[in-house]
């Protein structure tokens, strides 16, 4: 994604830069592992082959398990995934499918998992992570046609 949002913004470096900074702010401020599970879980559900596909170095660092990575589709049942996992895919799977109809269970269970500020932290990392697949997935799509 690094790449077609660089060659996308080529003419626009702010813009460029200022996304690049809050990417990295995401990954700074949540666990890495649990957010690359969940940025994984949009990919599928958004359908973005290449971000499905890659990894973050960060997660990868702070100890990934692609057997885990590989029960992501089966995460509300797989003995894989402990409980603040469950309450955070859970909550971005609602979140990329219909944020507006968080409820606030969904969101309880994130807030009992992370705190408040933490929950806060999350979701806005989960934005960030969101809106790079997204924009890659148009652009891709813009760039072909």
């Amino acid at each position: 994604t690094d790449e077609v949002l660089a060659r996308m913004l080529v003419d626009q470096r702010p813009i460029a830069q200022h996304l690049d900074t809050l990417h990295a702010t995401a990954w700074d401020t949540v666990d890495p592992v649990l957010l690359e599970l969940c940025r994984l879980r949009l990919a599928e559900l958004l359908g973005c082959a290449a971000e499905r596909a890659s990894r973050t170095p960060v997660a990868v660092e702070a100890g990934l398990d692609e057997t885990v990575v590989g029960e992501l589709a089966s995460w509300p049942t797989s003995p894989r995934f402990d409980e603040r996992q469950r309450a955070c895919l859970a909550f971005a799977e609602q979140w990329v499918v219909d944020v507006a109809g968080m409820d606030d269970a969904t969101v309880g269970a994130v807030v009992a998992q992370l705190g408040e500020a933490g929950t806060v932290d999350f979701a806005q990392a989960l934005l960030v992570v969101e809106q790079r697949q997204r924009l890659r997935l148009v652009w891709e799509r813009l760039d072909h046609e």
